[in-house]
């Protein structure tokens, strides 16, 4: 994976998160990694394909400012004026989550949408990220980012 394919993968997985605390000051200077590891809802130190999914549908009516079903730029406002990188990672997220590319994200297509960054962590490919495989997603994570 180049430098730039790891930054689109984290900035389009922003819903998701995924990063090292070194990468963090990237992607303004929030950790993607908390947002995965609060996906872990029943607090057992797993977070399974399905808790990952559903946190990620929890931040959709969190995006969806306008409450018009879709998460868009009109969601966002003056703060794209004032936050060009907010709204480069807004950009990322869509193209990677608008199936039929009209410029909005429904909920159904981002339900629908791939999970790169579950994916990337989930080493044994059982569904579930344990702490050691969240570790290792991190350590590899951190690494492509300094390059």
């Amino acid at each position: 994976m180049t430098r730039t394919m790891l930054i689109l993968l984290l900035a389009a997985s922003a819903t998701a998160g995924l990063a090292a605390p070194a990468a963090a000051q990237r992607f303004g200077g929030r950790d993607p990694m908390d947002a995965f590891e609060n996906a872990d809802s029943n607090g057992d130190g797993i977070v399974t394909r399905a808790e990952f999914l559903a946190a990620r549908g929890a931040r959709f009516a969190k995006m969806d400012r306008n409450g018009d079903g879709v998460v868009s730029r009109d969601d966002f406002g003056m703060i794209l004026k004032f936050r060009p990188q907010a709204g480069q990672k807004l950009d990322a997220f869509i193209a990677q989550a608008d199936a039929n590319h009209d410029g909005k994200v429904s909920r159904a297509e981002l339900a629908a949408a791939p999970t790169p960054i579950f994916d990337l962590a989930d080493a044994d490919h059982d569904g579930r990220v344990d702490k050691a495989e969240m570790a290792a997603a991190r350590d590899r994570v951190q690494k492509l980012a300094q390059r």
